[in-house]
C-alpha cells in the first residue's frame, strides 16, 4: 500500500490513529461527521494526513492543496473516474488489458518465459542486444535500470550505420550473445531496419534470435519471418500497447535474460496486482494515483504549464525515458511536460532555470529511495530535503519516495505512475476543457499522431 502525506508535514501518531480507527468503527453506523466529532483533533489530523504507514511507497505533498482540500475538491469527480476505469477495463477496444489480465497471464506463463530466456541466455562473455524503439525499449530500460541490470544489456533504436557498428561491438562474444528483437506489427521502420542489418552481419542462421512480437502472423511481418527462420518468439498482448507492456514479455524476458531470478519476479507480477486493485479503487482517500492525479489537475488549471519530474539516484536512468513518453503520449497537448532527469546533475543544468523568481509556471515531482539516515546518506539526504525546500518555497512540489529497490516496491512505483497517467487526462479534460464525456476510448492509451511523420518519412522512402 502506499502511504500519502499532506504539505502540513504532520508527525505521524501511532496511538491517534489507532484511537480514530478504534472511534470509527464504534460509531459506524454514524454520519461521516459525526465520526470526525468523536475524535480530538490530532487524533484526526493524524489519521487524515497519513494514510497506510507500513506502505512501499510515500508519497508527500508541498505548497499545494491540503489533502482535505484536495479531497473536497477532487474526490467525488475523481471517485467517479476510477468506477469508469473498472467499468472499461473488462471492454473490448480499450487497449486496458495491461490492468489485471496482463500480469495474471504472466504469473502462469513464468515457466516459459523463463525457459525462453534460458534458450538464449547471453553468458558473461556476451550481453543481450535488444533492438526497438519506444515502449518495446522504453520499458525494457526503465525495470533493469531499478533493478541494477543494466550493464548486461545493451540497445539499439538508431538507424546510423555507425550505431549499428556500435551496438554489435558492444554485444562481445558474438557466440556468447543474444538477440531480441520487439515489434508489435513487425513493420515499425527503426527495428525492421535494425534487424536486417543485425541479421546481415550474424548471418539469418545466428542460433539466439528472439522476437518478441503479435502471436498471429497474419497482424505481425515479424512473427512470421520468425516462424519460416525458426526463431523464437515471445507475445506482445493486445490490448497493452507501449508504454503501459512495462510486464509484457519483451521486459520480462530481457530481466530474465539479464539475471533477475524468477522468485523475484513472480513477486513482481504479485506486487503489481496487488497495486493495481488499490488504484482502482473509488476511494480518493486511499487511492494514491487519484491524489497523484488531482495534485496534477490542480496544477496545470492553476497556470502551471510545465511539469518536471526529478530522480534522486541513477538507478532512476531508465525510469527518465519511460516515464516522459508515458506523460507525453498519453497527455499530449493538456500541458507542456517537460522531461525528466536524473539528479543531482539536474540541479546544476535546470535549477538556475526553475529557481528563477520569474518562473511562475511550473510543478515538480521529485522520485527518490528511502534511506537508513546514516553519515554515509549525509550528502544525498541533505541534498534532496534542501531542494525539496528551495523548490517548494516558490513552487508546487510532490516527494514519491520507495521504501526500497525491492520487487515490491518497484511494482506499486510502476502502477503508480501508469493510474496517475490515466486518471490525470480523464480529470483535466474535465476541469481543464470542460468535456464530461470521456471519448469511446481514452486518449491516454492512443498514439494516432505519431502517423504523421510516419507517414512522411515512408513518403521519402518509397521515392
Amino acid at each position: 500500500m502506499i502511504t500519502t502525506i499532506a504539505p502540513q508535514n504532520i508527525n505521524y501518531n501511532q496511538k491517534s490513529y489507532i484511537a480514530f480507527k478504534s472511534a470509527s468503527q464504534t460509531i459506524s453506523s454514524q454520519t461521516p461527521q459525526a465520526v470526525y466529532e468523536a475524535v480530538n483533533v490530532p487524533s484526526l489530523v493524524a489519521y487524515m494526513n497519513t494514510m497506510h504507514p507500513q506502505g512501499q511507497i510515500n508519497i508527500k505533498y508541498f505548497n499545494t492543496l491540503t489533502r482535505e482540500q484536495m479531497y473536497q475538491k477532487y474526490a467525488q469527480i475523481a471517485e467517479n473516474k476510477a468506477k469508469e476505469i473498472n467499468i472499461r477495463r473488462n471492454k473490448a477496444n480499450q487497449e486496458l488489458s495491461w490492468i489485471e489480465n496482463l500480469p495474471q497471464a504472466q504469473l502462469k506463463r513464468l515457466d516459459e518465459i523463463y525457459a525462453l530466456a534460458a534458450s538464449i541466455k547471453p553468458d558473461e562473455n556476451g550481453k543481450l542486444g535488444i533492438i526497438g524503439i519506444g515502449g518495446s525499449k522504453h520499458t525494457i530500460e526503465n525495470l533493469l535500470s531499478l533493478f541494477g541490470l543494466s550493464d548486461k544489456a545493451v540497445f539499439l533504436s538508431a538507424v546510423t550505420p555507425e550505431d549499428e557498428d556500435d551496438f554489435v561491438r558492444k554485444l562481445g562474444d558474438i557466440n556468447s550473445a543474444a538477440i531480441m528483437v520487439a515489434s508489435k506489427s513487425g513493420t515499425t521502420l527503426e527495428p525492421s531496419n535494425d534487424f536486417e542489418y543485425v541479421q546481415k552481419v550474424l548471418g539469418k542462421d545466428f542460433k539466439n534470435y528472439i522476437c518478441i512480437t503479435d502471436s498471429d502472423e497474419n497482424k505481425s511481418k515479424l512473427r512470421k519471418l520468425a516462424n519460416e527462420k525458426g526463431y523464437k518468439c515471445g507475445i506482445i498482448h493486445d490490448g497493452c500497447g507501449g508504454r503501459f507492456g512495462a510486464f509484457d514479455d519483451h521486459t520480462l524476458i530481457a530481466l530474465a535474460c539479464c539475471g533477475l531470478p524468477k522468485n523475484e519476479m513472480k513477486k513482481l507480477l504479485d506486487a503489481s496486482i496487488k497495486a493495481q486493485k488499490n488504484f482502482l479503487t473509488p476511494d480518493f482517500r486511499t487511492n494514491a494515483a487519484l491524489q497523484r492525479a488531482a495534485f496534477n489537475t490542480q496544477c496545470v488549471i492553476s497556470g502551471l504549464e510545465n511539469q518536471y519530474d526529478y530522480y534522486f539516484g541513477d538507478r532512476f536512468k531508465g525510469t527518465t525515458l519511460w516515464n516522459t513518453q508515458l506523460k507525453k503520449e498519453s497527455h499530449k497537448s493538456l500541458y507542456k511536460v517537460s522531461g525528466d532527469l536524473v539528479g543531482p546533475d539536474f540541479l546544476h543544468n535546470s535549477a538556475e532555470s526553475d529557481l528563477d523568481e520569474n518562473n511562475t509556471t511550473s510543478f515538480y515531482t521529485f522520485n527518490a529511495v528511502k534511506n537508513n539516515g546514516t553519515n554515509a546518506y549525509k550528502a544525498y539526504n541533505a541534498l534532496l530535503n534542501g531542494s525539496l525546500k528551495a523548490y517548494s518555497q516558490n513552487h508546487p512540489v510532490s516527494l514519491i519516495e520507495l521504501k526500497d529497490l525491492s520487487a515490491e516496491s518497484i511494482a506499486e512505483f510502476i502502477e503508480l505512475k501508469h493510474f496517475e497517467t490515466i486518471y490525470a487526462g480523464m480529470l483535466l479534460r474535465e476541469f481543464k476543457n470542460n468535456k464530461t464525456e470521456q471519448p469511446d476510448t481514452l486518449p491516454e492509451v492512443l498514439q494516432p499522431h505519431v502517423n504523421i511523420y510516419k507517414k512522411e518519412v515512408n513518403k521519402i522512402l518509397n521515392t
